[in-house]
């Protein structure tokens, strides 16, 4: 069917029955363009010149949304709507001319897109408690309306795999097959549709955030700032950089820094200073809220959550800041000393994140009304920008007075000034300029502000910022608490887990999905990779760079790890890193995170064996944890150290069975195995050996795949490769998810395996498994129940166990049930509680150790020069 851009087709604006795992299936010919949007899972950044083939339905409540398509000539984005909120949780650009096969799975509230029958990328998770299938063709009033051919919609209640959604797309449908719930615009059903017209809200929100800051030098304060801003980033937000006139050191890190993370630099050849270089920012912002932080400051968690919801408390509201250390009337506890403002030095044995949540509990959330507020850290409304325009940098260009002339502005033009209350935002007011530089140019910006408006109006000013009843008020319950000693309940925790590699193994998936797990527990937790994995790294893990944070070398990553309250050790070649950083930053409790026995990975004259067996008492006291009792108790005998046991992880919402018994089985059994050369514990001689004698012994009765290699490297084995089989090659975890939905049995020949999460991703699919019988791998599996655990070394054995699978339905049966029941009591959510339960006791025991954070200055063991030139005060 045409759509000229105007007319939809409405079947039903929400299915509420059909939330968080369901499939859109349709065939496309877009004839325009739509508008490409940066992905998020707030806002509403979707908000015009879309070309919907399903429409967002509107989800009513601010817990729940409808979902939507929109297709171009440029690409395919996806949508999710509720009040003030239609962000774009998957974009992807790609030409689509002709007629084309598109559909959106969403499995767990994450949306994948597959392009006639192949995966092309996985969405943002859905922050929503659900979202939810929608059932309007064509376009959304006011958003957009799709311009060419539609055909053959099709809306599952459940998530399609690649397989189904290959084999099926050409096929007619009858309606009757299970989980199909609405069939649109096949041939014989189009003159059962009628046109329309849905009254669709048209006013939503946008919660873009563009966070500008102005650069002049003073490197290392400016690498603390912005480096804070990616370990503390809780949602996402645009950077933009303005580098006014650095020296070149300083401008090659602000060029390597925008890179990594994806930011906008504007670079001026020479200082043109601050108000300048603030307004070259604003203008190069497009945003609903643009924030000035001042490249002196460290930010906490949530801090831009709480200035939004400060903005948002009031329609009026134009400008927020937030409480400070040093920020004249936002200061907290004290305001002056020594004749000047206070600079208020963190309290002993409290660290900045500790001081955030004692601020924050203290805090009514009452966000006093001010009439001036400190230009270090301002975050303003686009409202705001659009009526009174930019900081007047003809008059006050030096940097001095031009917040205080913007706030008037602002105030004089309707808006109002708050304070978020329960925001800290640390500012080290550095010594940019002498004490007689800054006295000099305070007086002259108090000369030219009283000039512009009167003394009369400053003077005000300051008279309600002295005797604002809710900040004196707050700023004495401060006070009190860290007079009183107050124990903080710790609902801000920050972890910082070392991983440097370009992932794809077991051991990375159990350390990406617990991040991922802690996350929606409201813990701060990000991985630190290596700058050189960052490109295989985001390839395994599509979207997940916001939740990383990247080093070049050992002196970032501890520059870095000062901002988390726990840094993890995920492989023993990260003990040692580990062991610099609690050096350099004694307050930070270390962990080790132990997922195999490694010395068991090397001969005994290698160099790292020797690493491997000293990383286990490298650190005194380092809080070890891992996931089986096998490496619990290895670790106990071999080396007397004690090691906490926690759940061990498994996604479930993405290795789960997609069929059941009476239509999985079919008359060819589908045989799968890892084959791993360059890890040469994974036997993948012997499992290339093993497959070869069972496909010449059953020949056309089964098929078998391979998968973690490529031909390259299985070349390079130099065993017999004559016989039939397919390489499926390195794999995604989303395409090892596929693979063994299409497969009956799995085979894991390791030698041994300290966990093995392919076996239970297998089980949990509805796979027979064949699994070493050393190691952690009882954690889950038992012998004829729901496996065979084999001598690995025995090809005899082996052979001997997967005829008897091959031959026996009915064993293949039994295992898959049981496979599938005992994968039940595994999950990302149970691992996840698991660890932060282990986390949360450790910083509860802080008395044990060394707590204070000298965060003004920076510790001696680990010397940087701070040669501090110019920065925003």
């Amino acid at each position: 069917m045409r759509f000229s851009g105007s007319d939809k087709l409405t079947i039903q604006s929400i299915f509420k029955e059909v939330k968080n795992n369901f499939t859109y299936e349709f065939w496309v010919k877009p004839e325009a363009a739509h508008k490409i949007r940066k992905e998020s899972v707030i806002g509403a950044s979707g908000i015009s010149d879309q070309r919907y083939v399903i429409a967002a339905g509107y989800g009513g409540d601010n817990e729940y949304a409808g979902t939507g398509v929109s297709v171009g000539t440029n690409g395919v984005s996806v949508f999710e709507h509720t009040a003030n909120h239609l962000p774009a949780t998957l974009v992807y650009e790609t030409s689509i001319t002709d007629w084309t096969h598109i559909a959106i799975v969403y499995r767990d509230k994450t949306p994948y897109l597959f392009i006639n029958g192949e995966i092309r990328k996985m969405g943002l998770k859905s922050l929503k408690t659900n979202v939810f299938a929608s059932g309007i063709i064509g376009g959304l009033s006011n958003y957009g309306f799709f311009i060419g051919e539609i055909t053959n919609v099709r809306i599952w209640d459940y998530a399609r795999t690649r397989r189904q959604i290959y084999e099926n797309m050409n096929n007619g449908m009858t309606e009757k097959e299970p989980g199909l719930i609405s069939l649109i615009l096949e041939e014989d059903r189009l003159n059962k549709q009628n046109l329309i017209s849905n009254d669709e809200r048209n006013e939503t929100n946008t919660e873009e955030i563009d966070v500008i800051i102005c650069v002049h030098n003073a490197l290392e304060e400016v690498k603390v700032c912005l480096e804070s801003l990616i370990a503390k980033r809780t949602l996402t937000f645009n950077i933009i950089i303005v580098d006014d006139g650095s020296n070149k050191e300083t401008s090659r890190f602000l060029r390597a820094y925008a890179e990594v993370y994806n930011c906008k630099l504007i670079r001026n050849d020479y200082a043109q200073g601050y108000t300048i270089a603030a307004n070259i920012g604003l203008l190069a912002s497009s945003s609903k809220y643009c924030v000035l932080l001042n490249s002196d400051t460290i930010v906490t968690l949530r801090w831009l959550e709480k200035l939004i919801a400060c903005m948002e408390s009031e329609k009026a509201v134009g400008i927020a800041g937030p409480l400070s250390n040093a920020a004249s009337w936002q200061s907290v506890p004290k305001l002056f000393e020594q004749n000047d403002w206070a600079k208020n030095s963190l309290p002993e044995k409290m660290n900045l994140e500790q001081m955030s949540n004692l601020v924050e509990n203290q805090s009514d959330k009452c966000y006093p009304e001010v009439p001036l507020l400190n230009g270090f850290c301002l975050m303003v409304k686009r409202e705001v920008i659009d009526k009174i325009g930019y900081f007047d940098q003809e008059t006050f260009s030096e940097g001095y007075g031009e917040e205080n002339d913007y706030c008037i502005r602002a105030k004089n033009a309707g808006f109002k000034l708050k304070v978020a209350d329960d925001c800290y935002v640390y500012h080290y007011k550095s010594s940019s300029y002498t004490s007689d530089q800054k006295k000099l140019l305070k007086k002259q910006a108090d000369k030219l502000i009283c000039r512009k408006y009167s003394s009369k109006i400053i003077r005000d000013c300051m008279t309600a910022l002295k005797e604002n009843k809710e900040l004196n008020t707050l700023r004495k319950k401060v006070e009190n608490a860290i007079e009183n000693g107050e124990k903080l309940k710790r609902s801000n925790i920050s972890i910082l887990f070392i991983l440097p590699t370009k992932g794809g193994d077991g051991g990375s998936h159990s350390v990406v999905q617990e991040t991922m797990g802690l996350r929606t527990l409201n813990v701060n937790a990000k991985i630190a990779n290596n700058l050189n994995y960052k490109i295989p790294f985001s390839e395994q893990y599509l979207n997940f760079d916001e939740f990383c944070v990247y080093y070049r070398n050992q002196d970032e990553l501890i520059r870095l790890s000062q901002h988390f309250d726990i840094v993890v050790a995920t492989v023993f070649t990260t003990v040692k890193m580990l062991k610099n950083i609690i050096e350099c930053h004694p307050y930070i409790k270390p962990s080790y995170y132990i997922q195999d026995y490694e010395p068991l990975m090397f001969d005994k004259d290698h160099h790292w064996y020797k690493e491997a067996i000293e990383s286990y008492t490298l650190i005194p006291n380092n809080n070890a944890f891992a996931k089986t009792n096998w490496i619990r108790n290895i670790i106990k005998e071999n080396h007397g150290i004690e090691v906490y046991k926690i759940a061990p992880s498994l996604d479930n919402m993405l290795f789960k069975p997609a069929v059941t018994i009476n239509n999985s089985k079919k008359d060819v059994v589908h045989i799968v195995a890892m084959v791993r050369p360059k890890t040469p514990r994974r036997s993948p001689k012997e499992t290339m050996n093993v497959l070869k004698a069972i496909k010449e012994k059953y020949n056309s009765k089964i098929e078998i795949s391979i998968f973690g290699c490529s031909d390259n490297e299985l070349n390079s084995l130099n065993v017999p490769l004559n016989f039939d089989f397919k390489n499926q090659g390195i794999l995604h975890r989303e395409q090892v998810a596929e693979l063994l939905q299409d497969s009956d049995i799995f085979i894991d020949l390791s030698t041994y395996q300290a966990f093995g999460r392919s076996g239970l991703e297998a089980m949990a699919i509805g796979c027979s498994t064949i699994l070493p019988k050393i190691g952690g791998i009882y954690e889950y599996a038992v012998h004829g129940y729901n496996s065979f655990l084999v001598d690995t070394a025995n090809n005899e054995e082996v052979i001997h166990f997967i005829s008897y699978l091959v031959e026996n339905k009915s064993i293949r049966n039994k295992f898959f049930l049981n496979g599938i029941e005992t994968a039940k009591n595994y999950s990302i959510e149970k691992a996840s509680l698991s660890l932060y339960q282990f986390f949360d006791n450790m910083l509860n025991n802080k008395e044990k150790g060394i707590d204070r954070i000298h965060i003004s200055q920076f510790p001696n063991s680990c010397p940087l020069d701070c040669n501090i030139d110019y920065t925003r005060l």
